[in-house]
């Protein structure tokens, strides 16, 4: 499918899942180490089509962010992927780490 832009927690369950979870892509629009890791989610979502991924642009929504962080039980930082599995398991990464090995480990 595609980025999905998200500025709620509403806009979250309007996403398919991803190995049973939901994916979040945090960026900064500010950031280059943030823009690099959007072209590695990019590269990622044109071979794998199927897929959503939440988009949280962080300085548009910063509540948004830190709401997320507060809830799934992990330290906000940006850029960041994030997937949540419906039973609340929770993994992330960030900046560097951001891969398509990354997805290619989410169970």
């Amino acid at each position: 499918m595609s980025l999905v832009p998200v500025a709620s927690l509403d806009d979250l369950s309007r996403l398919g899942l991803f190995r049973g979870g939901i994916l979040v892509f945090k960026h900064s629009t500010r950031c280059s180490i943030s823009t690099m890791a959007l072209n590695r989610v990019e590269k990622w979502l044109a071979e794998h089509p199927e897929s959503d991924i939440a988009y949280l642009d962080v300085l548009a929504n910063r509540s948004l962010s830190l709401e997320l962080a507060d809830q799934w039980s992990v330290q906000h930082e940006s850029p960041q992927i994030l997937w949540r599995s419906a039973d609340g398991q929770v993994l992330h990464e960030s900046h560097m780490g951001i891969s398509s090995d990354w997805f290619n480990s989410v169970n």
